[in-house]
């Protein structure tokens, strides 16, 4: 019975330090990134349009979930690397595992690790938890590779 009491205990703990469902704004900014904003920056209102789009596809066929996304101007020489380690960190501190979980999740991140390494342009990686999943995407500003990077989050519960 004792044994019983204990798992129970440990079971609500997990539970409760597993975290609850997030929104993007608990998710950390890289550091020094300059958060883009809509009204502003062309980019955040394409972010704002996607998700207010994402909303009305749900509502007309009835599923519930829903995006938020969010961008980042990253600082001057965060390369992948960097913002990959950081977030590794942070979000694996926080219960997030890499990665989209399953096999086909393994055979997605085999995929999306190949390109990364191929392109220096773009990265993409994701993370999981429960019934969220986050992509994040360094992307290059412009195509003249001048070093400015964004950093795009997009966050889905379902």
């Amino acid at each position: 019975m004792k044994k019983l009491a204990f798992l129970l205990v440990v079971l609500v703990f997990l539970v409760a330090c597993g975290g609850g469902m997030v929104a993007i704004g608990d998710i950390p900014a890289y550091p020094d990134a300059t958060a883009l904003e809509p009204g502003v920056d062309p980019v955040a209102d394409t972010l704002v349009d996607n998700m207010a789009q994402d909303a009305q596809i749900r509502d007309s066929v009835n599923v519930g979930g829903q995006i938020e996304q969010k961008a980042y101007r990253l600082p001057a020489g965060a390369s992948w690397d960097d913002v990959q380690n950081f977030y590794n960190d942070k979000l694996g501190d926080d219960g997030w595992e890499s990665g989209l979980g399953g096999i086909a999740g393994s055979i997605a991140g085999d995929v999306m690790s190949s390109v990364n390494q191929s392109n220096d342009m773009m990265q993409t990686t994701f993370w999981s938890r429960g019934k969220q999943t986050l992509t994040m995407v360094r992307v290059a500003q412009d195509v003249a590779g001048d070093g400015d990077f964004l950093l795009i989050m997009s966050l889905a519960t379902n």
